[in-house]
């Protein structure tokens, strides 16, 4: 992750969860998606890499009820502050290729059963050497799960967001050819949530950046991009959009 990256996770941690998420709803159906896709069971050995405030942690750990806390990484500690106390959760100060280097280790001793990276990947430099890193820790049984955005996305930005979205998203395809080329067994399906969110609160939520792509923007930027989509749907109260996401899954081959 770069150094503006982590400065722009610093600046909108303490409002993350506010703006991030949707709603209530969205995150359960989200968690429950990604527990569907990794057969999440009690006695996992989970890691959330790139796990932001633990949003999605939190209900994981709901859904699944492990029998050992899930650990939580991100590189951002004023992220990681904005994890609740719970035994059920573990944060470590790291980022994805850390923990596929073995430069920070995990402080649990064994390997991992499962490893989630929700919409982190694409803030990782060398994505296959971190890849072939993150695939070293799993078990015989293990598994990974990246899930991502397409380039083209159908969320309501104004028109220089999502050309800058698409120049910094890699391609799905890539992503799924990077997983079998590190030895793992390799899938893509793709989920698409239903969304229907207030106009102006969305307003906010483009204020406050909370796509890492508005960090690339200026405050004049910013502002002459809100002003851009608030003229673009000004006849729209409630704004209603799908989010389409790839589930790049990869097993550990038998034997």
């Amino acid at each position: 992750m770069s150094d503006q990256t982590v400065e722009h996770y610093e600046r909108v941690a303490a409002d993350y969860d506010e703006h991030w998420s949707y709603d209530p709803d969205y995150v359960r159906r989200f968690s429950r998606a990604i527990v569907d896709a990794l057969r999440l069971t009690r006695s996992d050995a989970i890691a959330d890499v790139g796990c932001g405030t633990g949003l999605y942690t939190r209900r994981l750990a709901a859904d699944v009820e492990p029998e050992r806390p899930i650990l939580c990484v991100d590189p951002v500690p004023a992220m990681l502050e904005r994890l609740p106390a719970s035994p059920r959760l573990q944060p470590l100060v790291a980022g994805a290729e850390d923990l596929a280097s073995g430069r920070v280790a995990p402080p649990a001793p064994g390997r991992l059963d499962a490893i989630v990276l929700k919409e982190s990947f694409h803030h990782v430099a060398d994505r296959r050497a971190t890849l072939e890193g993150l695939a070293g820790l799993l078990t015989r049984h293990g598994r990974i799960l990246i899930v991502m955005l397409p380039r083209t996305i159908h969320h309501p930005l104004f028109r220089e967001a999502h050309r800058r979205f698409g120049e910094l998203q890699p391609e799905p395809a890539q992503i799924v050819d990077m997983v079998a080329e590190v030895g793992l067994r390799a899938s893509v399906s793709y989920r698409t949530f239903h969304t229907a969110i207030d106009r102006e609160r969305y307003v906010r939520m483009l204020a406050a950046r909370y796509m890492s792509v508005l960090g690339e923007f200026s405050d004049d930027e910013l502002r002459a991009g809100i002003e851009q989509f608030r003229h673009a749907y000004r006849n729209d109260p409630v704004l209603r959009f799908d989010d389409h996401f790839a589930f790049i899954k990869g097993w550990v081959r038998p034997g």
